[in-house]
């Protein structure tokens, strides 16, 4: 999830009602560094909360340095792959943000067991990627969600480096997770975070991959911060207003003046003019745009005005709004009194948390001053690096077309815009994506980079279409092929 306060109040309710369960006996562990895999041992029979029994896994707080008086620590959960399918893989699933919680995903999107928006069941996912893999979700960077410590970064490099420090003291404590595929997975701000800890990882020494057990093969990101505001949220807001222009509710009169807007700033049918198969040469982007123009902003004011609840996350919800059980939005200052993991009684001591933390979504100010510093990917050889270096040569991008707090033209236009491999962008349009024998959105592959567009889909792929986001998965894996996508 991308955090903002300001639009995450858009057509969010706080849930008046969470999941109860009878008291189950736990056994609270003292919150002290463990060092064992036993020490983190999650009986997934009695998970306080889940009236069913799920797989047994591991959670639990390690630090992010081998440092004597290290007291930085992330908050993880491994759940081990369910079958023989996808035992030698490790997927890691990271949230945004940035400051946002991966738990998120894990009870939201693609864990076993889920915590469904407008309900207060628990409910078992049969799309769960720990079908596919093992999966690892960690809370990161400092200061997020049940993990520990004062965040102290300012930009991604120190996100790369404290992941880095928190996997080496991960596979020292699970060995037999070492030299395993690794693939590293995420959405929005996560998107900006993956492609740094992606060049980080790729840029260490044989010797240092062999010693710590890391073995990065690929990343996968979906609806990503990858590239600037301007090419995700700005260009795009005017085109995208006059495609969805029903479902948002707008009147000509705002389509009038959303034209208006991008005319006066030469940005009159942009998308159209430059998202080509393949691109013409460099797109070249505006250097500066007028101080009042800001269409997003008039976009997502307009679709409020016309809809209460509108949600920013998935254009198609419609009031009475959502509710959601883990407590969004959250407030520093104010955490949502009613959300599962601080309400049901005794889960963080069974998870080997501090019973004592407040946990929340979303927070802020996980970058010293509020601001990381570091320049988008695709703005740098970043991006490129990654695709052209990473050994499973499927680095994959995707994106729902309802998101509209990063719009999926402007993930394509970024796309277009960067030369990897020789080229530059995609030679070839997208095709359809089927699932299930059915379209579920438009894809195409082209020199180890794939770029799919995914149909009735906001910003949490796996939440709103699971079965996609399962098949794709199964793609960056290597255990379907291109192909299999596209029937």
């Amino acid at each position: 999830m991308r955090f903002s306060l300001g639009s995450a109040l858009i057509g969010l309710v706080a849930l008046s009602s969470v999941v109860s369960a009878e008291p189950i006996p736990s056994k609270p562990k003292s919150h002290k560094p463990a060092k064992t895999p036993k020490d983190f041992f999650v009986d997934g029979k009695h998970i306080p909360g889940v009236p069913f029994a799920v797989s047994d896994s591991y959670a639990g707080l390690l630090p992010i340095s081998a440092k004597k008086n290290e007291s930085r620590e992330f908050f993880f959960w491994w759940y081990p792959a369910e079958g023989d399918v996808g035992k030698d893989d490790l997927t890691i699933w990271l949230n945004g943000g940035p400051g946002c919680s991966s738990l998120e995903g894990l009870l939201q999107e693609n864990g076993p067991w889920l915590l469904p928006f407008n309900s207060t069941k628990v409910v078992k996912n049969p799309y769960s990627w720990t079908k596919l893999s093992n999966v690892l979700w960690i809370e990161q960077p400092v200061g997020v969600g049940l993990g520990k410590g004062t965040p102290d970064i300012t930009n991604e490099n120190g996100v790369a480096d404290q992941f880095y420090g928190f996997l080496v003291e991960f596979f020292k404590t699970f060995p037999e997770l070492k030299h395993k595929k690794l693939y590293i997975t995420g959405e929005s701000y996560a998107g900006k975070y993956i492609p740094y800890i992606s060049g980080n990882l790729l840029k260490k020494s044989a010797a240092e991959k062999k010693e710590t057990g890391i073995n990065f093969q690929g990343m996968a990101i979906n609806d990503p911060s990858f590239a600037s505001d301007l090419v995700l949220e700005q260009i795009p807001a005017v085109e995208f207003a006059i495609a969805y222009q029903k479902v948002l509710g707008l009147n000509d009169s705002t389509i009038t003046n959303l034209k208006q807007m991008a005319q006066q700033n030469g940005l009159e049918n942009f998308v159209s003019k430059n998202l080509l198969y393949p691109p013409k040469g460099p797109i070249k982007l505006p250097s500066q745009l007028s101080p009042d123009y800001d269409a997003f902003d008039y976009l997502i004011n307009a679709a409020t005005d016309a809809n209460p609840c509108f949600n920013i996350y998935q254009i198609e919800y419609k009031c009475p709004g959502v509710t959601d059980p883990l407590g969004y939005p959250p407030q520093d200052s104010n955490p949502s009194a009613t959300n599962f993991i601080n309400n049901i009684t005794g889960f963080k001591s069974y998870v080997h948390a501090d019973p004592k933390q407040t946990w929340l979504e979303c927070v802020n100010d996980v970058f010293v001053g509020g601001t990381d510093t570091s320049p988008a990917p695709a703005d740098t050889s970043l991006l490129r690096n990654v695709i052209e270096q990473s050994p499973s040569k499927r680095t994959l991008i995707q994106h729902g077309e309802l998101d509209a707090v990063l719009i999926a033209n402007g993930s394509a236009l970024a796309i277009q815009n960067t030369t990897w491999n020789g080229k530059q962008g995609l030679q070839h349009p997208l095709t359809k994506l089927i699932v299930n024998g059915k379209q579920a959105g438009h894809i195409q592959s082209e020199r180890g980079l794939t770029f799919a567009r995914i149909d009735h889909s906001g910003h949490m792929v796996p939440q709103d279409q699971p079965k996609t986001a399962f098949k794709l998965q199964k793609y960056v894996l290597g255990q379907i092929s291109y192909k299999d996508l596209l029937h």
